[in-house]
């Protein structure tokens, strides 16, 4: 034990060190809780703090860099969704405002973006952005309008608009048209919405303008068939020219012969008799004027776009009396129509007389014809064996009995050498009359019979036709198809005493060559 004296001020149970002697952090820690626990003096231990070290790039960047990512992600998105713009000049705002729709057939395809003067004040500019998949409308030959409450004579348009915000309106131009981003708006909506492919637009001449305005109706025999698109001077101002618009269903019914007339306004006619008479051909014709047409009961030729007629002040009584044939209500496929032959029978009846001829038409079935009798049978007053039968070129004759006759019929064997002929499955067989189509010639258009012109036939097989239709003998032997099948119903057969539909038996059609009863 040593006898040093201690320092009073050095703590209880421990002594002075210096250097290397001196024990650790943890070491002397442990010292003191075994000295303080072994002395139980009651000291508590002592905690040490210790600060942690930092590290770069912690997890407290993370999350800022991520919302700033999604942000961005977000706004790419929402510019990338925007559809095009486009511009429309209007020369007048009508009320139209930023977020304002563009509307196509009442859906909304885009909206207003800005509404501005030109810098020269003369015309507004309406900035449009259309909606996604809207982008079919920027193209060539679109028309925009500005769709506001106005109120004529003969119709109120826009009425929707009256409490609500005004609103563009469009229709897309051609399919095939190029793009395009500027656009100027139409002062009045358009007329009619499409012009449908098919569809005749003729030019009408006038001393006058008879009361006519855009929108006037085209009637025949007082049904409405089209519409006037347009009222202008001729271009050396010695006419009024009518643009007039006829649906492709009634196209048909335009012939180079058809007559047209003014309808505007009302005729008053005074008599002791009869007091007073008005003839008005509509409200709409009174307000708007009107145009009516007529085609000649041989109709002439088909027109094309463009065609010019006259516009004559009032109907001439003949005119009032036509009555052709004509298909309407629909097109039809030509490519199911059956393909008639031409044929010619010739012959000779006395030594010195000269020689006789009937022309006609037949239809080609598989291994022979169809067609009239007197066509392809020999005639009781011909001569022996100067009897000739012409078909699309080839002759045959003299004549033998045909394998088959019926109702006016004959069926006779003929080598088509493989051209077409009409199949057995498109025979209509129609238990009533039904609407139907006359082919004849190939040049000309089908003639249409309506099912209320045909009776039943005093045999009972086939129909006869109302006598009042002026149907030629250039329709002898024309197919009889349905409306709109094209199915064969029977053969037309013009004589004497009018004309009527020949139905022949089934087999004719089934079989090649038919055996004789």
């Amino acid at each position: 034990m040593s006898d040093a004296p201690r320092d009073p001020h050095a703590p209880s149970g421990a002594h002075a060190s210096s250097g290397a002697d001196a024990p650790s952090g943890a070491d002397a820690a442990a010292s003191r809780t075994a000295a303080g626990g072994a002395a139980g003096d009651g000291e508590l231990p002592t905690a040490q703090v210790v600060a942690a070290r930092s590290r770069p790039g912690g997890a407290g960047l993370v999350l800022p860099a991520l919302a700033v990512l999604l942000a961005i992600a977000l706004a790419v998105q929402e510019w990338g969704q925007r559809g095009l713009a486009l511009t429309v000049v209007a020369r007048a705002g009508h009320g139209i405002e930023a977020g304002d729709a563009l509307r196509y057939r009442g859906i909304q395809v885009g909206e207003v973006d800005e509404v501005r003067l030109t810098e020269d004040l003369e015309v507004v500019e309406i900035e449009v952005r259309l909606e996604e998949g809207a982008e079919a409308l920027a193209r060539s030959g679109s028309r925009f309008w500005l769709v506001r409450p106005q109120l004529g004579l003969d119709e109120v348009q826009g009425v929707e608009t009256i409490f609500g915000s005004r609103y563009l309106a469009v229709l897309p131009g051609p399919a095939d048209a190029p793009e395009q981003r500027r656009f100027v708006a139409l002062e009045e909506p358009p007329v009619l919405e499409t012009v449908e492919p098919g569809g005749l637009q003729l030019v009408l001449e006038a001393p006058r303008r008879f009361g006519l305005a855009p929108g006037a109706p085209v009637a025949y025999r007082g049904i409405r068939v089209g519409t006037v698109l347009g009222v202008e001077l001729a271009s050396d101002a010695t006419s009024v020219e009518v643009l007039a618009y006829v649906r492709p269903a009634y196209a048909p019914l335009v012939r180079r012969g058809s007559c047209f007339w003014q309808t505007s306004g009302f005729r008053v006619d005074v008599g002791l008799r009869s007091g007073i008479e008005m003839e008005i051909e509509s409200l709409r014709s009174l307000l708007v004027g009107g145009v009516a047409f007529a085609t000649p009961s041989i109709p002439g030729d088909p027109v094309e776009d463009g065609h010019r007629f006259g516009l004559a002040v009032e109907p001439q009584e003949d005119w009032l009396e036509w009555r052709p044939a004509l298909p309407v209500g629909g097109e039809w496929d030509t490519d199911r129509l059956p393909a008639m032959l031409g044929a010619r029978v010739s012959w000779r009846s006395g030594v010195f007389a000269g020689r006789q001829a009937r022309r006609g038409w037949v239809l080609p079935v598989p291994g022979g014809l169809i067609g009239p009798a007197d066509l392809l049978t020999e005639p009781d007053d011909a001569k022996a064996d100067s009897t000739v039968l012409d078909v699309a070129g080839s002759q045959v004759g003299p004549l033998e009995r045909p394998v088959r006759a019926s109702a006016g019929l004959a069926w006779r064997a003929f080598d088509h050498a493989g051209a077409y002929t009409w199949p057995a499955r498109r025979f209509a067989a129609p238990e009533g009359p039904v609407d139907c189509l006359l082919v004849g010639d190939a040049s000309v258009q089908p003639l249409a019979l309506d099912a209320s012109r045909l009776a039943p036939a005093d045999d009972g097989r086939g129909w006869r036709v109302e006598p009042g239709l002026q149907l030629g003998a250039a329709w002898h032997g024309a197919a009889v198809v349905s409306r709109p099948a094209a199915d064969l119903v029977g053969v037309l057969l013009v004589g004497a005493d009018g004309a009527r539909i020949a139905v022949p038996p089934r087999e004719w059609l089934d079989t090649p060559t038919p055996t004789p009863r």
